[in-house]
C-alpha cells in the first residue's frame, strides 16, 4: 500500500493466519495483528447479519470493513486486508477506496492458509 501514513500492510485468512505483509511490524507483531483483525472481521460480519435479521431490512449483510482509530495509530481492515496508518497523516476515505478496489477482486473465504479466495457474501 503506497498512501500517505501507511505504516504496514498485509493479507489474512479466515482462521487469522498471516498470508503476505510488509511494513514496520515485527513478524510476531503482523501474525498477532493477523490474528486480531480476522477474529473483528468475523464479528462484524456476524453483528451485519443479525442487524439484517432483526431489522428485516436488506443491506446489513454487506457489512465487509471496519476501522479502529486512534490518537498515534489506526487499523483498517476491507475483506482480508489489513492496514495499520499513524493518525492524522492518512486519509480513511482514500484508503477504504484503495482497499475497497482491491479486496473487491478477491475477497476471502472461510478456510484456510492458502486455499483459493471466492465470495464471502
Amino acid at each position: 500500500m503506497k498512501l500517505p501514513g501507511t505504516v504496514a500492510a498485509g493479507l489474512f485468512s479466515r482462521k487469522g493466519f498471516l498470508e503476505e505483509f510488509e511494513g514496520t511490524l515485527t513478524q510476531t507483531e503482523a501474525e498477532e495483528m493477523a490474528g486480531l483483525c480476522a477474529a473483528i472481521t468475523l464479528t462484524m460480519e456476524m453483528q451485519g447479519r443479525l442487524l439484517g435479521r432483526l431489522a428485516d431490512q436488506s443491506g446489513w449483510d454487506d457489512c465487509y470493513g471496519w476501522v479502529t482509530w486512534g490518537p498515534e495509530m489506526s487499523i483498517v481492515a476491507i475483506h482480508d486486508s489489513l492496514c495499520v496508518v499513524q493518525g492524522g497523516q492518512a486519509s480513511f476515505n482514500q484508503l477504504v477506496k484503495a482497499m475497497t478496489e482491491s479486496a473487491g477482486t478477491e475477497p476471502i473465504k472461510p478456510g484456510g492458509k492458502g486455499e483459493p479466495n471466492a465470495d464471502i457474501g
